[in-house]
């Protein structure tokens, strides 16, 4: 599943594609939202924001397409009128003059108007989005509230009411990079492992979404390509690297399940 720095650079995408245009076409799969395709053709589109891993896109006169990718819906941006090689079925089409932005295979699409969006329940739990100029003190303060203090990293880093858009690969890297064991509580840590938890949780999710789904720092990724390490150990410092060495110590990363999804650690850099 896409997770927040993906969310965030498919809605640059569209923005850049269709923002401030007025769509000539629009096209729902779904029965129920065709009657909105003549509702919005000829609509400006005024903005197109993330929000955790869900994605809104605003036309004038209060019409808000909301949309989840869930595990398998994927954004492309084509020239008008054309349609990528896929065997992906198409939800939904918003097409300009030049550019149409097509959304394949997601499972949850709807219109709303901005009461309705704001009375969401998706949108409503959603916790601080680490790449809308949150900072780290706002983190460190929210992860010792009495919601969230007494569970483990691994099931916190999970919820979307905590932090939005952080999913299974950023947990993985966050904790790693912040020297945190995923079972360990915001109540077992120091006010020196709490800031470290906040910074990291903002550099890594900044980290990937810069560079496109890297977390690895730009001098790190230099040295091991250097040394003939191959794109796939270019990319995360453990998540997807069983049994391959810690970029750092050496030690042999394992893979295990918790909160009901596999994660990677470094039992070395992140000790008990």
């Amino acid at each position: 599943m896409p997770e927040g720095p993906e969310v965030h650079r498919e809605a640059d995408k569209i923005r850049n594609a269709i923002g401030s245009q007025f769509p000539i076409y629009i096209y729902f799969y779904h029965d129920h939202l065709k009657p909105f395709e003549s509702d919005l053709a000829g609509k400006q589109v005024e903005n197109v924001e993330a929000y955790g891993k869900g994605l809104v896109i605003s036309f004038e006169d209060d019409f808000h397409v909301y949309s989840h990718n869930q595990l398998y819906g994927k954004w492309y941006i084509k020239p008008a009128g054309e349609y990528p090689k896929t065997n992906r079925e198409l939800r939904l089409e918003i097409r300009t003059d030049q550019k149409s932005a097509l959304l394949y295979s997601a499972s949850e699409i709807d219109v709303m108007d901005s009461e309705s969006l704001h009375e969401h329940p998706y949108l409503t739990k959603l916790g601080p989005d680490l790449l809308k100029g949150v900072d780290h003190d706002t983190i460190a303060k929210r992860t010792v509230e009495d919601q969230f203090r007494r569970k483990s990293f691994a099931s916190l880093l999970l919820d979307q009411g905590f932090l939005s858009g952080v999913g299974n690969y950023l947990r993985t890297e966050i904790l790693y990079d912040a020297r945190i064991h995923p079972t360990k509580r915001p109540m077992d840590l120091s006010d020196q492992e709490i800031e470290a938890f906040s910074k990291s949780a903002l550099t890594i999710t900044g980290r990937s979404y810069e560079t496109g789904g890297f977390t690895l720092p730009e001098e790190l990724s230099t040295k091991l390509k250097s040394e003939g390490k191959k794109r796939k150990d270019l990319r995360f410092f453990l998540f997807g690297r069983e049994g391959k060495p810690c970029h750092l110590c050496g030690e042999n990363i394992i893979k295990t399940r918790m909160s009901g999804r596999r994660i990677y650690i470094c039992e070395t850099c992140q000790k008990l």
